[in-house]
């Protein structure tokens, strides 16, 4: 089978008029049920097909869907039919993934496949979602400010989802023809099944050029500002301080295709906390962004998908890592003087930051400045008295061009994004031309980017790419390549593992359904190269790994792993590189079907230490989801070790600044 024929089963593919209501002719309240007389208005479409596993084989269940709009946003409704004795809810926080029921809209709000929506709502109204860019480069960074509810009914289970325009950009188009894509997809947990509509499977490089196609008329949503003022005041005991702050998020978009938004005196204490990790490693943690003024309208700022994901050595790799801005100031800490490492680690206070995205035809265009408070702590001299250590913020600027172009089959896109970092300590900038190929036959994806850092004078070069090739459904190659030399230094306003790389790696992925006595079988070969400047490999071995889901849903997995013997040129920090020898590993885990009340699993994982030592370490654990809205899981592991590596060298103080992966 080709993969273009995944599209083609669809059975809609030529675009149809939406239809359109009043806001202020309905009487709806989003509660779940379809209730509302203005869905017996709408006649309703299936389409669904089996995507996971993707035998694209007729759903076993009807699954109807409504769609309007409104000037207000767009109001998707769906009764999934089933029986009520075999529904599957559990509720947990907000982009949590697990097996359950659930449906899924995806809106192509570009029109021509370039960018938009997911939203996801559970049975039980747990919510997850993100933002897409071409062809399949999910985000669930991003929380918008759309609503569903669910409910449970006879038959089955329904949902409504409402989704205002004014969260989506939207490119200028005629009154009465404005192109839209829309995409439906559903859970069934009993069955450990996902469908959609069109059928798009994962193992298809086809996603969101393939929504299904409508017209919409008379979209001009009207000015809209939101605005979050805030007062907040903070008392420190230890210190006898108090501090009183007020400031305001706004949120302006002008037209349909723009957006501005600022941020004054900014507090961020109501920001999700970010998980504890302990690193051992000599590589920095990367963070995702959680801050809403940051995570809004982000994606034009996207240039690679290694910005998002760990396609890349070690973790993501991107010139715009917000983190950055507001994260510990850069304090010049004299000899003699000892400061806490929590106050040198404190996060910077933000004067303000603005932020401005749009598009006029094909050019997507975007601009991010802000700027850092002064910051001043407090320090211990030799004499035991207490003396000020002050450090200046730095200022950011950021600026992105975007040329796509989707006119005829296939995609072609080519960008520019710029940084600069400016300090009295600090002057950094980095420049990046990035391209991106989807062929018409949807059997080639190439992205690639060159990228040019100056670092106080310091010149760095990189350049990654990635190539991907389908020659059919369920076969897929891939190949990624990089070169970073020792200078490029993209962490001042970026993210990179580490400089001084060169890699070229290699995986196949197949996946097959329907085999005799199976659902599924998933097998993948990763073969992975990376070396340095010297020509010494830092990293290289090959992975092997073989899933089966067997009929009654129950799962097993086996990897079997080679690592070769290579150099280590980090942990030692400063203090020598040292040889690792090669070894191998062996992975292997069972799981019963995860839609059950009560669930099983083992695991068993044979390795040993970087300089030798054999260990292993075995795992049995048990989940109860009893109800909807309770669960409880409990493992026993057991390792045995027979010895465990301790560095013993160059200490690593709070005030010893690592680069990546090396002191300066």
């Amino acid at each position: 089978m080709s993969v273009l024929s995944t599209a083609q089963e669809s059975p809609i593919q030529t675009a149809t008029q939406m239809a359109r209501f009043e806001e202020s002719n309905l009487q709806f309240e989003l509660d779940g049920n379809l209730s509302e007389s203005v869905w017996q208005q709408i006649t309703p479409y299936d389409g669904m097909r089996v995507i996971t596993p993707d035998t694209l084989a007729e759903s076993e269940y009807t699954t109807e869907t409504r769609i309007f709009y409104t000037e207000r946003g767009i109001y998707v409704g769906v009764m999934n039919h089933q029986p009520t004795d075999s529904l599957v809810a559990r509720m947990t926080p907000r982009d949590t993934r697990l097996e359950r029921d659930g449906f899924v809209v995806g809106i192509d709000a570009s029109g021509d496949g370039r960018y938009g929506y997911f939203m996801r709502v559970n049975l039980g109204d747990s919510k997850t979602d993100g933002t897409i860019l071409a062809e399949k480069q999910l985000n669930m960074q991003w929380d918008g400010p759309w609503d569903a509810r669910t409910a449970v009914v006879d038959g089955g289970w329904s949902a409504e989802f409402f989704m205002p325009w004014s969260m989506m950009a939207l490119p200028q188009a005629a009154a009465d023809n404005r192109p839209i894509g829309v995409y439906t997809e559903r859970q069934v947990g009993h069955l450990n099944e996902t469908w959609s509509s069109p059928p798009l499977p994962s193992t298809a490089n086809e996603y969101i050029s393939s929504f299904r196609r409508f017209n919409l008329q008379d979209i001009e949503p009207r000015r809209q500002i939101t605005y979050y003022p805030y007062v907040s005041a903070t008392h420190d005991a230890v210190r006898d301080d108090t501090e009183m702050r007020v400031g305001a998020e706004i949120f302006w978009r002008p037209s349909t295709n723009t957006q501005l938004s600022a941020s004054l005196n900014p507090d961020f204490g109501n920001v999700e906390s970010d998980d504890v990790v302990v690193n051992l490693t000599a590589y920095e943690v990367f963070f995702p962004e959680k801050r809403a003024f940051f995570l809004e309208g982000q994606d034009v700022f996207s240039t690679s998908p290694r910005n998002v994901s760990a396609r890349g050595p070690g973790g993501p790799t991107t010139m715009l890592n917000t983190r950055r801005i507001g994260s510990s100031a850069v304090f010049d800490v004299p000899d003699g003087i000892s400061t806490l490492a929590t106050d040198l680690s404190a996060p910077s206070d933000l004067l303000g930051a603005a932020k401005l995205t749009g598009q006029n035809g094909n050019l997507r265009y975007g601009t991010l400045v802000a700027m850092e408070d002064d910051m001043e702590i407090r320090g211990i001299d030799a004499n035991g008295e207490s003396v000020a250590l002050q450090a200046t913020g730095r200022d950011f600027l950021v600026g992105r061009l975007l040329y796509e172009d989707a006119s005829s089959a296939g995609r072609r896109s080519i960008g520019w994004m710029g940084t600069d970092v400016s300090h009295p300590d600090v002057d950094a900038s980095v420049n990046g031309i990035d391209v991106h190929y989807f062929s018409p036959n949807a059997q080639w994806i190439f992205d690639g980017q060159v990228m040019q850092s100056d670092v106080n004078g310091v010149t760095g070069n990189g350049a990654i790419a990635d190539l991907i090739y389908l020659p059919q459904r369920g076969r897929m190659h891939r190949v990624a390549a990089g070169y970073h030399d020792d200078k490029l230094d993209l962490n001042t306003l970026g993210f990179l593992t580490r400089n001084d790389l060169m890699h070229l790696d290699y995986n196949y992925v197949r996946d097959e359904s329907n085999v005799p006595g199976l659902r599924t079988r998933n097998t993948s070969i990763f073969w992975f190269n990376q070396w340095n400047s010297n020509d010494d490999f830092v990293r290289q071995g090959v992975f092997g790994t073989r899933e089966y889901t067997f009929l009654n849903n129950h799962t097993y997995m086996a990897s079997l792993r080679y690592y070769h013997r290579r150099v280590d040129d980090r942990l030692g920090r400063g203090s020598g590189d040292f040889h690792v020898p090669g070894r191998w590993q062996f992975v292997t885990e069972w799981e019963s079907n995860p839609s059950q009340e009560l669930v099983y699993r083992l695991k068993l994982d044979a390795d040993s230490e970087v300089l030798g030592e054999a260990w292993t370490k075995s795992l049995a654990g048990v989940s109860y989801r009893p109800v909807d809205n309770f669960s409880f899981n409990a493992d026993i592991e057991y390792t045995d070790r027979e010895g465990l590596m301790v560095y013993r060298g160059m200490a690593i103080t709070p005030n010893t600044k690592l680069r990546n992966g090396r002191p300066s």
